[in-house]
């Protein structure tokens, strides 16, 4: 429930550190600050409030467009703890918690903040900061609790060192969700998250790897063998890419990355990309539902999703090896049951064939392009 929340978003910095005015940078066809504010309106958070300060003024068009409370900070030349201060003091009484949020962290995932708020409601915290590989982001879950220490606060050390005493009233919560962490400090801050912006309906590899470990709990054998099929993948597209092809490499490294994320389940494919698909990610389900089993199409172009499963049927453990080697086994292992038999003779085909149009478009043999991935290598 978002009744008894509320959002502050802080907007008065003067952007020293980015040489350009933070809250109008785009990010896509929208501003920053319209991306920030969108996270809580969706959120429907019961109050929202916006402070402004440094440029106040090239900011109204676009408040008055998103029709939310703008409080102004007259001493935002002195930091940050002013503003704080500014949008407590405007809140309504009725405010239970905030989500605290700078403008310079636009791309924070709409799941997170349910996170946020479920661990609150589930544990008798008053302080809810989202981690990320064991870094605190943004936006906390503060209570209003401490609106009183923190309006009679001096601001020395900012709001950390204010809340630094109730350290046992704080409750860290890991989320999948890299821009938590992520600013706009600097022209090279701001590239990577138009970077983000652009595969925004991808994991990244960071978020990757933290789904795998703290989402699937997979072992690090798994996780071993996906970046393997990883590194198989995107020398495999690279190359398909230089011989005029047209692979959605980031795409596939997410989908290779994470295609066993269930592999100690019956059907993991299915299941995986069903999971996947609920936490936003429907392009990289798509792929990891095929991994196992499918049909190469007849022509000579090459999806993500034909790389994909060549790139597992080439890695075994986290090895690379050739078709033979990583089929011979189970050939024999099945040679007296027919339907897995038959199974293991059909993926192979499968491979081959996808192998074939790999070699066929680059014109280079697969074992050159792969070399020197193990255990290639050590056969060169």
């Amino acid at each position: 429930m978002t009744e008894s929340i509320a959002a502050i978003v802080l907007a008065a910095g003067c952007s020293t550190r980015m040489g350009d005015f933070k809250p109008l940078l785009p990010l896509g066809d929208k501003a920053a600050l319209e991306r920030t504010v969108g996270l809580f309106q969706r959120a429907k958070v019961a109050h929202l409030q916006v402070v402004t300060g440094h440029r106040a003024a090239d900011l109204q068009p676009l408040l008055q467009q998103l029709k939310v409370n703008e409080t102004f900070n007259q001493k935002y030349q002195a930091g940050m703890f002013t503003s704080i201060q500014c949008a407590l003091q405007a809140m309504p009484n009725h405010i239970d918690a905030f989500f605290l949020q700078p403008v310079d962290m636009p791309l924070v995932r709409d799941r997170t903040l349910p996170q946020l708020i479920r661990a609150r409601q589930e544990s008798d915290r008053g302080i809810i900061h989202p981690l990320f590989f064991g870094k605190r982001g943004h936006p906390p879950l503060i209570s209003t609790s401490y609106r009183e220490t923190i309006l009679s606060g001096d601001g020395t050390g900012g709001l950390k060192a204010l809340l630094l005493p109730y350290e046992e009233d704080i409750l860290e919560v890991e989320v999948a969700d890299e821009h938590t962490v992520l600013d706009m400090d600097t022209p090279t801050d701001y590239d990577y998250l138009c970077h983000r912006w652009r595969n925004y309906q991808l994991p990244s590899p960071r978020e990757c790897a933290h789904l795998m470990i703290h989402k699937f709990s997979c072992h690090k054998g798994i996780i071993a063998h996906c970046q393997q099929v990883a590194q198989v993948a995107d020398r495999v597209a690279a190359a398909i890419n230089e011989s005029g092809g047209d692979v959605n490499r980031e795409l596939l490294q997410a989908a290779a990355l994470l295609h066993d994320c269930r592999r100690n389940q019956p059907h993991h494919a299915t299941v995986g990309a069903a999971e996947l698909h609920r936490l936003g990610f429907p392009q990289v389900a798509a792929l990891i539902q095929q991994h196992m089993d499918l049909v190469p199409q007849p022509n000579f172009d090459l999806s993500a999703t034909e790389i994909l499963y060549l790139a597992d049927k080439l890695t075994a453990g986290d090895r690379c090896v050739t078709l033979e080697e990583r089929f011979a086994p189970k050939l024999r292992c099945f040679a007296g049951q027919t339907g897995p038999f038959m199974a293991m003779r059909r993926r192979l085909a499968a491979a081959r064939q996808i192998q074939q149009k790999v070699e066929q478009l680059t014109g280079t043999a697969l074992e050159q392009m792969l070399h020197p991935l193990p255990s290639f290598a050590a056969k060169g």
